[in-house]
C-alpha cells in the first residue's frame, strides 16, 4: 500500500450521485505536499463535495487545511455573539479561534438537548455558508467530533451548476442580469441573530447584493447562487417588485433543490471531515435528535469575490 499524502495513495469513489466522492489516502494531520494538494484541488473541482474519513484534526490542524486551500475566514456570525456580549470562549458558539465554529447541540456541562440549547437540534433549510457578506467563503470544512447514532443530523448538498444548466430557457431569460438581497438579520435556523430586530421591509435589510448567476472561477462555469430563502422581505430580488420577487424566488428555489441534484452524507462517523465548494453548492441539514450529542468543528475556506454571470468575463458583481 501506497504511504500516505502521496499521489500513489490517493484513491477516489464517486458517490455516483450528481456530486459528491469519497478521498482516501489522505490525513491532513500529516504535511501535504504542494502536488497532492494540488490533486485534491482537481478533484474537489469535479465532485464539489469531498469526504475525507478517520481524520483525528484538532483545531490548529483544521485551520491549516484551510489554509492549504487559500487560508481561513471568520463566520459573520460570530462577530453578532461578540456585539451581544457575548465573550469568545464563554459560548460554545464563539470560539477562541476566529476561524473556528463550533456546531453542538451540547450545553456548557456536557449534556444534550437542554431546552436554551434546542435550536441548535433542529433541521437547517437549504443555504449556502456565510451568502450574507460581500465576499463569501470558497468553502467549508466540517470536522465531526462527536455523531449521535441513527439520531439524524445527515448533510444534504445540491449542485448548483446543475440547477441552472436545466433551468427552462424561459426562466433563464427572466433571471437574466438580476440580483438578490443576502440578508443578514437571522442564522441559518431562520432565528434573528443578537441584537437585530425584525425587518419591516425592503429599506431595513442589510446584506450584500449578489447576481443570481455566479460564474466559478476554477471551472468558468456558470451556477445558480441564492444562498438562503427566508420569508420577505429578508429575501428578494433588486429589481423586480415584491410580488414578482416572491413569485420568481419560488420557481427558482423549486428548480434548485431538485432531488436529481442531490447527495446526502448520512452515515456519519467521528473522525469524518466534508470539505464543500460553497460558490457552486447548497447544503442542508436534517434535524437531529436532541437527546444525543452532535459536536462538528467548522472553519470556512477564504473566499475571492463573486464573479457575476452578468459581467465582463472576471469582473466583480457591485
Amino acid at each position: 500500500m501506497a504511504e500516505i499524502n502521496t499521489m500513489a495513495a490517493i484513491e477516489v469513489i464517486p458517490s455516483g450521485d450528481a456530486l459528491g466522492a469519497e478521498v482516501r489516502g489522505v490525513d491532513f494531520a500529516r504535511p501535504v505536499p504542494d502536488e497532492v494538494r494540488d490533486r485534491i484541488v482537481q478533484i474537489w473541482a469535479e465532485h464539489l463535495v469531498l469526504l475525507f474519513r478517520g481524520l483525528s484534526l484538532d483545531d490548529d490542524q483544521l485551520l491549516a487545511t484551510a489554509g492549504l486551500f487559500g487560508g481561513q475566514q471568520a463566520a459573520k456570525s460570530r462577530d453578532f455573539f461578540i456585539q451581544a456580549g457575548v465573550k469568545p470562549g464563554d459560548n460554545d458558539r464563539v470560539a477562541t479561534r476566529p476561524g473556528i465554529s463550533i456546531i453542538s447541540n451540547v450545553d456548557s456541562q456536557g449534556k444534550a438537548g437542554v431546552a436554551a440549547e434546542a435550536d441548535r437540534s433542529l433541521s437547517l433549510k437549504w443555504h449556502s455558508d456565510n451568502s450574507y457578506v460581500e465576499v463569501p467563503p470558497t468553502g467549508s470544512l466540517l470536522h465531526a467530533h462527536v455523531v449521535p447514532v441513527n439520531g439524524g443530523g445527515e448533510t444534504s448538498f445540491s449542485n448548483q451548476y446543475l440547477a441552472y444548466e436545466n433551468l427552462p430557457d424561459d426562466l433563464k431569460a427572466e433571471i437574466e442580469g438580476k440580483h438578490c438581497v443576502h440578508d443578514d438579520h437571522r442564522n441559518t435556523s431562520a432565528k434573528l441573530r443578537p441584537t437585530k430586530q425584525p425587518p419591516k421591509s425592503r429599506h431595513d435589510i442589510t446584506g450584500p447584493k449578489h447576481p443570481l448567476v455566479r460564474v466559478h472561477p476554477v471551472t468558468g462555469k456558470r451556477a445558480l447562487y441564492l444562498g438562503r430563502h427566508y420569508e420577505w422581505p429578508s429575501s428578494y430580488i433588486v429589481e423586480l417588485c415584491d410580488e414578482d420577487s416572491e413569485a420568481l424566488l419560488a420557481r427558482l428555489w423549486d428548480a434548485a433543490t431538485r432531488d436529481a441534484f442531490n447527495w446526502t452524507h448520512d452515515d456519519w462517523r467521528a473522525g469524518d471531515l466534508l470539505m464543500w465548494d460553497n460558490r457552486c453548492t447548497m447544503h442542508a441539514r436534517s434535524p437531529v435528535d436532541h437527546s444525543q450529542a452532535r459536536v462538528m468543528h467548522r472553519t470556512l475556506i477564504k473566499g475571492d469575490p463573486v464573479i457575476s454571470a452578468w459581467e465582463k468575463a472576471g469582473a466583480v458583481a457591485e
